[in-house]
C-alpha cells in the first residue's frame, strides 16, 4: 500500500480552492494564505483520512521531548514525517536512517511553513510488518475455524512409554531437551526424528517428521521445538501445514519453540505450550526423585491400611496397657506395704512389752546400785515386796497391751490387700488404675480391670444394676 498519486487530486484541489478551472482567474476576494492552507487542510482531511506508506527512513531527528523527525524517501520522492513521543515508546524497534519501514498515519499540514508532513500513528519494520500481518490474519482465521480451542487439548500422560522429539539434530534445543531429561526420568526411551527448523520448505520437513513418529505407534507424546529467532525464523511454526498436522496427531504434542516472548500457530494448536525448549522437557518428564516419593509416601499408606498392621498396633495398645495396670498394682501393693510397715512401727514404739523390758533394765540398774551401797539382806527383802507389789499391775498392764495388739494386728490383715485376695475376693480397677467400689458412675461399654491372687483379666460392662437406696422397704 502506499499514498495516491497527487496528481489525480490535482485538478480536484484546484477547482475546490480556487474555485475555477485552469488558466481562468476566480472572481470575487482574494484568499488570504492562512485561509488557503486551512482549505488545504480540510480537503486533505476530508480525501485522506489515512495511509499507509512505504519507505526508508532518512534525516532521522530525535528531540528533547521523545518526537522523532524524519524523512520518508523512495528513489524519487521524499516526504516529512513525525512520530510523537507517546507512540514513539510503543515501538518494538529503534528506527534507524536507512531502515525500510512501513507508516501508517494521516497526512498533515505545517501551517508555520506551508509543508506536507506524515502523522505517524504506527510504524513497523518493512520485513516484520509483512510477516506480522499475514501472522495475525493466519491467527484469526484458524482460531475461527476452532483449530485452537482449549475443548481440544488432550492431557500429558503421567508417565510416559517413550518420548519423541521434532526438531533440528544439529541444534541447540535438542541438547537443552536431553539435559533436562536426562536428569528428570533418564529411563524413559527416546525417539528423534530430524527436520529442517528454518528456511524455505522446512514446514514440509516438520510436517513429515511428526507424522513418521506418530503414526509408527511407538511414542506416547511428541515435543516440537527448535531455538529462539526472528519472526521470519520462526516461519515454518506459523504455517497452516503444521498446525493442523499438530491438531491431528494421534498422541498429544507439546512445543518449545523460541523464548518466552515468541508465540507461534504451532504453539497455539498443540495440547501445551512448553514455552521454551528446556520447559517443554520439564512438562513431558516426571521428575524421578518426585515419583519416587511418591511410591514411598503410598507405601507408607497401605503399611497403615494393612490388616497385619493394624493387629500389630492393636497388639502394642494391649502391651501399654497391660505395662499401666502393672505400674499401678505396683504402687497399690507397695503404698499397702508402707502403710503397715509404718503402723508396725507405730506398734513397736508402743508395745506394753517394750516398756516392760525398760522398766526391767532399770530395775536391774537399781538392783545393782542397791547391792553396791546397802547390805543385801533388808535391800532384797524391800526389794521382793516391792516386785511382788508390781507384779500385778505389771501383768495387767502387758495382758490388756497383748489384746490391744492381737486387735490392731486384725485391723492390719483387714487393710492388707492380700488377705481380701486369698479369701476369694477381687480387685476391681478402671483403666486410670482408680478402684471400682460399685456400679456408681460405670457406664455400658467401659473396660473394668479384675484382679485375683492369682493375676488379673480385663473385661467390659455390658449392662448395669444399681439398687436405689432411696427406696422405703416393703
Amino acid at each position: 500500500m502506499g499514498t495516491r498519486p497527487a496528481s489525480r487530486y490535482h485538478g480536484l484541489m484546484q477547482q475546490s480552492i480556487l474555485g475555477s478551472s485552469a488558466g481562468v482567474r476566480p472572481e470575487g476576494e482574494a484568499l488570504t494564505v492562512s485561509e488557503l492552507l486551512k482549505r488545504v487542510q480540510h480537503l486533505l482531511a476530508e480525501t485522506l483520512p489515512s495511509v499507509l506508506v512505504a519507505g526508508e527512513i532518512s534525516d532521522l531527528r530525535p528531540s528533547a521531548a521523545g518526537h522523532l523527525y524524519f524523512n520518508l524517501k523512495d528513489s524519487r520522492a521524499a516526504l516529512h514525517a513525525v512520530l510523537f513521543e507517546r507512540e514513539a515508546r510503543r515501538l518494538s524497534f529503534a528506527p534507524a536512517n536507512g531502515q525500510a519501514v512501513l507508516a501508517f498515519g494521516r497526512i498533515g499540514l505545517y501551517a508555520a511553513r506551508g509543508d506536507f508532513q506524515l502523522i505517524v500513528e504506527s510504524l513497523e519494520e518493512a520485513g516484520e510488518g509483512s510477516l506480522r500481518r499475514d501472522y495475525e490474519r493466519l491467527k484469526a482465521r484458524l482460531a475461527a475455524q476452532g483449530l485452537f480451542d482449549q475443548n481440544l487439548k488432550r492431557p500429558l500422560p503421567p508417565l510416559p512409554r517413550r518420548i519423541g522429539i521434532v526438531t533440528s539434530p544439529n541444534g541447540a534445543a535438542l541438547r537443552d531437551v536431553l539435559k533436562v531429561l536426562g536428569r528428570r526420568m533418564p529411563l524413559i526411551p527416546l525417539r528423534i526424528a530430524a527436520a529442517q527448523v528454518q528456511g524455505e520448505g522446512a514446514e514440509i520437513t516438520l510436517v513429515r517428521a511428526l507424522q513418521a513418529l506418530t503414526q509408527s505407534g511407538g511414542v506416547d507424546v511428541v515435543i516440537v521445538t527448535r531455538g529462539g529467532g526472528s519472526l521470519k525464523d520462526l516461519a515454518p511454526f506459523n504455517t497452516e501445514i503444521l498446525a493442523r498436522a499438530i491438531r491431528a496427531a494421534p498422541v498429544p504434542v507439546v512445543t518449545g519453540i523460541g523464548h518466552e516472548t515468541d508465540l507461534t500457530l504451532s504453539d497455539l494448536a498443540a495440547d501445551l505450550n512448553g514455552i521454551t525448549p528446556s520447559g517443554a522437557a520439564e512438562r513431558v518428564s516426571p521428575d524421578a526423585a518426585e515419583l519416587a516419593q511418591r511410591i514411598a509416601d503410598l507405601g507408607r499408606r497401605l503399611k497403615l491400611h494393612h490388616p497385619g498392621y493394624t493387629v500389630t498396633e492393636q497388639a502394642q495398645r494391649l502391651d501399654d496397657d497391660a505395662a499401666r495396670l502393672d505400674r499401678a498394682l505396683g504402687g497399690l501393693w507397695r503404698r499397702s506395704w508402707e502403710r503397715l510397715a509404718l503402723r508396725r512401727a507405730e506398734l513397736r514404739a508402743t508395745d506394753p512389752r517394750t516398756r516392760l523390758d525398760s522398766i526391767g533394765h532399770e530395775l536391774s540398774h537399781w538392783r545393782a546400785r542397791l547391792v553396791a551401797t546397802h547390805p543385801l539382806g533388808p535391800a532384797e527383802s524391800r526389794l521382793d515386796a516391792l516386785t511382788r507389789r508390781l507384779a500385778p499391775p505389771i501383768a495387767t498392764a502387758f495382758a490388756s497391751a497383748r489384746h490391744r495388739l492381737e486387735l490392731d494386728k486384725r485391723s492390719l490383715d483387714a487393710l492388707d490387700p492380700r488377705g481380701a485376695l486369698r479369701r476369694g475376693f477381687a480387685l476391681v480397677q478402671d483403666t486410670q488404675g482408680g478402684l471400682v467400689t460399685g456400679p456408681v458412675g460405670l457406664a455400658p461399654g467401659d473396660r473394668l480391670s479384675i484382679s485375683w491372687q492369682e493375676g488379673s483379666a480385663w473385661t467390659r460392662v455390658e449392662t448395669l444394676d444399681c439398687k436405689d437406696s432411696t427406696r422405703d422397704p416393703d
